[in-house]
């Protein structure tokens, strides 16, 4: 279960990183927007590890409190990001 759970991670890893590099052609990005969302995806990534760990584990209860800690700030993070710094800078 923890090895799926890695190459999964893994996977998506790499659909962001790609997905950053196609965002990065479309949009002018400074470096506000990259913070925004290298730290949005850094607690996507801790938050799913956490999350998945602690059910896989037997403990939903730390599970739950996984995402709400990690997955609500780097849904925050993410729209914040792309309203203020992304969105606006869009190349034609």
């Amino acid at each position: 279960m923890m090895g799926l759970m890695w190459f999964l991670m893994g996977m998506g890893t790499t659909a962001a990183l790609w997905g950053f590099l196609c965002l990065r052609g479309r949009y002018q990005l400074g470096w506000k927007a990259n913070l925004g969302l290298f730290s949005s995806f850094g607690f996507a990534w801790i938050c799913i590890g956490w999350s998945w760990g602690s059910f896989a584990e037997g403990e939903p209860q730390s599970g739950a409190m996984g995402l709400i800690s990690f997955g609500l700030p780097a849904l925050v993070l993410f729209v914040m990001s792309w309203q203020k710094f992304i969105q606006p800078n869009r190349r034609v």
